[in-house]
């Protein structure tokens, strides 16, 4: 299965060592975002992993994306003009 992850981590070496963590599963796509494929093994080890950095407070987010429509992406985008986001849907 296909994931976006997303963390917030407010302590520097902590931030660094999940990063490293989830790069050795996914590629990043933003500064704190990455997509991964996990089979069922692949998730419950990175979710060891992760168990070992996280502490109280610390935020990791995992979003399943539907492969049945892959071409399908949902994009929020700031429309400086009218400073209201814009939802496109290709």
């Amino acid at each position: 299965m296909k994931f976006v992850i997303a963390y917030d981590i407010s302590n520097d070496k902590r931030r660094e060592r999940v990063a490293r963590v989830l790069l050795h599963f996914g590629e990043r796509i933003q500064k704190s975002v990455f997509v991964a494929v996990l089979d069922q093994e692949q998730q419950s080890e990175l979710k060891r992993e992760l168990g070992v950095v996280l502490r109280h407070g610390d935020r990791v987010e995992w979003f399943p994306i539907d492969l049945r429509n892959p071409d399908t992406q949902l994009s929020w985008l700031s429309d400086p003009v009218c400073q209201q986001a814009v939802q496109t849907i290709e």
